[in-house]
């Protein structure tokens, strides 16, 4: 489906919705300050980047032109509002304007103004998985920005398979129809090429084909209003080439105008069946040499390379003559690992359109250097050269560890702030002509704001030195626990061969981290009879031992219990449960479901949110080790779809009493959201042993209720309903004082209380 960012309504903390389109989303959208490497990062929580396609469109009406970035990564519709003024962009990331996208989006987007209304058009993948045609829809304008409806083609009566949702174009011999069936992978040319104000289509016919198809729109030709697109077969092998990926980024011309390629005396002999092979392209086309005819840009899978080949036909009859097989070769050409695509459109507003070459790959690839900004520095209008300004446009203003993002949250150097540590799947480099991507570590992010307004820097891009395990073992996962019941959190590591690493932590309460890894075979010998681990750490059976709970790649929580000591946990080498609560994270027909649970106490009890495979969040009751079914409260939790492999962190980072989520992703970024949950969850601070817990009495009660913590001299307090809304507030010189409750409406209240940097919770009971 459609992944979607967007802001949203804020209602009752489990109320379960269907939204479906309308994109509401339970929790606010949040973001805090990131520093790395000395960069503070304009979008940091926007989600990260690997396959993005570029339109250029205006979203909210104002004259001025935004960005829509579509990442096949996930399917998710990233929004940029251009606050700037003309001539002068200033692109703010605003995901509420992807909320009026429509929900079914994959593979490849563009936006086109085919009537010519001012308002821009989709021309998309069909939704259909079982179809390969080219879906429509109309945009138009109404209060909240630019939306969409579908398009409906007209086709006739004598025609039951003409679906009117997709393109299909008469046949030679009428009556009959044809489709007209794309690569999912590939991404067409929607463009105006023979000059007559109308859009038309250019790409490779799904299956066989190695030269591209023309459909030419007829509804100038036919008087038709542009409203009404009407396509037919023009030309079977648009530019004479003959092209299929089986030469770096160089295709085969004809020598003649009039005839597709071989047709020459001294053609080479084709070989290798390599005529009845095409892994897909990318075409872009453009007038480059401001001869009125269109050139062609086109990137293939098999190559980083893009091929410029300059039409030296006319507009009715393109004929490529000429190729620059390592385009720009008077810059610095295009090399992206592996499969590029390009956009070309006024990025920078200057009057002068500018080209974005941006991976198309979206199981691998260049993920953080993948995004190249070529600038048209040409001085006379119409003509192009192109320098390159940057290899990572909008990659490096994000949080971005590369591909897939692991998120934790804990106060890692002990100054009582909560820090970020993020795990990967990898990231791409390429050394000795040999791709890599699994060179996977841990990222720490310290935070550097304060108790109120968390800003995280990045402080260590190999934390713990996880990658040493690396590239044998990756998708690290990590997670923090206190094991051995010292006082301090350890940290857990998932990873890819479904087992775990530990690292002790062996600083000592109040502490700062000194994870050090422990090499008992008990941990070399644990394994969820699966791959691609997700440890959480929380006493599932109430012994006071701390068990492990591990999401998997088939999409279950596996259940290991603690039968060692508080102070020396023993855990067996399978899992004691495999599937507790029935929980299984598969959207049917996938096979894959990437379970990475968490939990959160409430005053309900707690409760069990889990990412999947697909993006979404799953919540569960949690109810002990147990294979019967957990009473679900959303398989849609919130609403809220980051896109693959979600993965959901939560800590209240800002001390408003409150939870907030920080969710990972397959595009390797993260997302943060403002919960309306209540914070009673564990400490995610190294403990102090020594502090004693809030003493409140009488408990339940009536009028008044007597807080004491007598080792604080001053502190705040809030309470808060079982809702997690916030009930009432004080302050007090000491950590002895009187709350009263007599206008409360009876029930379960949390009572959180903060001093020194510090901060205990408490239940408090009224009744009448």
């Amino acid at each position: 489906m459609n992944k979607i960012i967007c802001f949203s309504i804020l209602i009752a903390v489990f109320q379960t919705t269907n939204l479906s389109a309308q994109c509401l989303q339970i929790f606010e959208r949040g973001t805090a300050p990131v520093r790395v490497n000395g960069l503070d990062l304009a979008y940091p929580f926007a989600g990260g980047l690997n396959a993005p396609q570029f339109s250029q469109v205006d979203l909210d009406h104002d004259q001025l032109q935004d960005l829509v970035l579509f990442d096949r990564v996930g399917n998710v519709v990233l929004t940029f509002i251009n606050e700037g003024t003309v001539g002068v962009p200033d692109y703010v990331f605003r995901p509420e304007y992807a909320c009026n996208f429509p929900v079914g989006l994959t593979d490849w987007m563009l936006l086109r103004d085919f009537d010519q209304d001012g308002a821009m058009d989709i021309f998309c993948a069909p939704f259909s998985q079982a179809r390969q045609e080219i879906q429509v829809f109309k945009g138009y304008y109404d209060g909240n920005g630019l939306k969409f409806a579908p398009h409906l083609f007209t086709y006739p009566s004598n025609c039951p398979a003409c679906d009117p949702l997709y393109i299909f174009y008469p046949d030679d011999n009428p009556p009959f129809w044809n489709n007209f069936p794309i690569n999912r992978g590939d991404i067409p040319s929607i463009d105006d090429i023979d000059g007559d104000s109308d859009l038309d289509i250019i790409a490779f016919s799904a299956g066989t084909s190695t030269s591209l198809t023309m459909l030419r729109n007829m509804s100038v030709e036919k008087g038709l209003p542009l409203s009404m697109p009407t396509y037919e077969l023009y030309d079977n092998c648009w530019g004479r080439f003959f092209e299929n990926g089986m030469e770096r980024c160089h295709a085969q011309l004809s020598c003649h105008p009039d005839t597709c390629y071989p047709n020459c005396a001294l053609a080479p002999l084709v070989v290798d069946d390599r005529d009845t092979r095409h892994p897909g392209a990318t075409a872009t086309t453009f007038d480059h040499d401001n001869d009125g005819d269109k050139d062609l840009l086109l990137g293939n899978v098999s190559f980083p390379c893009v091929d410029m080949m300059t039409n030296g036909g006319t507009v009715q009859n393109a004929w490529m003559t000429d190729q620059d097989t390592a385009f720009p070769i008077y810059n610095v050409p295009i090399e992206i690992y592996s499969f590029p695509a390009t956009y070309y459109f006024d990025f920078d507003d200057d009057g002068k359109k500018d080209l974005i070459a941006a991976l198309n790959n979206p199981t691998s690839g260049e993920d953080r250097k993948g995004v190249w900004y070529y600038k048209n520095t040409a001085n006379i209008p119409g003509q192009h050269y192109f320098e390159l300004q940057t290899k990572n446009l909008f990659q490096v203003d994000m949080l971005d560890v590369g591909t897939t993002s692991h998120p934790a949250i804990a106060d890692v150097n002990a100054d009582g702030l909560l820090d970020l540590v993020v795990g990967n799947y990898g990231y791409y480099s390429f050394n000795n002509n040999q791709a890599l991507f699994t060179n996977s570590r841990l990222f720490l992010f310290l935070n550097v704001g304060t108790p109120t307004a968390p800003a995280f820097e990045l402080a260590d891009s190999d934390w713990a030195g996880l990658s040493q395990f690396a590239p044998a073992d990756y998708d690290f996962s990590p997670g923090f626990g206190d094991i051995d019941s010292d006082g301090d959190l350890d940290l857990l590591v998932g990873n890819n061969n479904g087992g775990i690493y530990c690292y002790r932590n062996t600083a000592g309460p109040g502490q700062p981290m000194n994870p050090s890894y422990d090499t008992d075979p008990m941990w070399l010998a644990l394994d969820v009879i699966g791959s691609v681990s997700a440890p959480v750490v929380y006493d599932l059976d109430g012994d006071g031992l701390q068990d492990l709970l591990l999401g998997e790649r088939t999409g279950n929580i596996n259940f290991f219990k603690n039968s060692g000591t508080s102070a020396q946990p023993v855990y067996p080498a399978s899992p004691t449960l495999q599937k507790i609560g029935q929980i299984d994270t598969r959207v049917p027909p996938e096979v894959v479901g990437m379970s990475t649970p968490a939990i959160i106490q409430t005053p309900d009890g707690p409760i069990l949110v889990t990412g999947a495979q697909r993006g979404h969040l799953e919540a569960y009751y949690l109810q002990g080790p147990s294979q019967d079914t957990f009473p679900p409260i959303s398989v849609n939790w919130g609403n809220i779809d980051e896109g693959n492999r979600s993965h959901p962190a939560f800590a209240d980072l800002d001390n408003d009493g409150t939870l907030d989520m920080i969710i990972g992703n397959q595009r390797g970024g993260l997302a943060l959201y403002r919960t309306e949950l209540v914070d009673i969850t564990a400490p995610l601070h190294t403990g102090n042993p020594s502090l004693p817990a809030l003493s409140i009495s009488p408990n339940p009660a009536r009028v008044w209720a007597r807080v004491d913590w007598p080792v604080i001299t001053r502190v705040s307090w809030q309470a808060f309903n079982a809702l997690g809304q916030l009930n009432a507030t004080g302050e007090s010189t000491s950590g002895a004082f009187n709350i009263e409750v007599r206008n409360w409406n009876p029930g379960i209240y949390i009572l959180k209380v903060e001093g020194e940097g510090v901060i205990a919770t408490g239940r408090l009971v009224v009744v009448r």
